[in-house]
């Protein structure tokens, strides 16, 4: 039998405990040099707005989301090695585009490891080619559609 994990609960449980760490101001980069590349890129110009920014996107991903290996991938990274990743795709309100988003937890401190606009979109084309399971986190937006019907 193969590995499944993680779970729809395993998933719910870290995007959760990812949130508390936040939360509790508890937020490291696992490559520094990595995130200011893509700080630019998403045009943060503060390294503190960022940990506002993912506790947003963090209320935006759910289980259905979760863009990563079953089981998780292993870090390299010196400052998390031999961490699981956690990586997701979803179609963010708050950016207005497909993101990505990869994240690692450690000691209680939630650890950046990654965080930029889809590039599913860049390989794939228009944004109406990617496959479902990717839009499934658009709770705001289809809770918006219902309440106008």
């Amino acid at each position: 039998m193969f590995d499944v994990r993680p779970s729809h609960r395993e998933i719910d449980k870290r995007i959760e405990e990812a949130k508390a760490c936040l939360k509790e101001k508890k937020g490291l980069f696992a490559n520094p040099a990595k995130a200011v590349g893509e700080l630019c890129n998403l045009e943060i110009n503060d390294s503190a707005e960022i940990w506002q920014l993912i506790k947003e996107l963090l209320e935006e991903i759910g289980p259905e989301d979760y863009a990563g290996t079953r089981p998780p991938q292993k870090s390299y990274e010196k400052s998390i090695s031999n961490r699981e990743l956690f990586a997701f795709s979803w179609r963010s309100l708050r950016m207005g585009k497909t993101m990505y988003i990869k994240f690692a937890l450690k000691e209680g401190l939630y650890y950046y490891v990654s965080l930029h606009e889809s590039r599913a979109v860049e390989q794939q084309g228009d944004e109406n080619e990617m496959p479902a399971m990717r839009w499934g986190s658009l709770r705001e937006e289809k809770n918006a559609i219902h309440t106008r019907s």
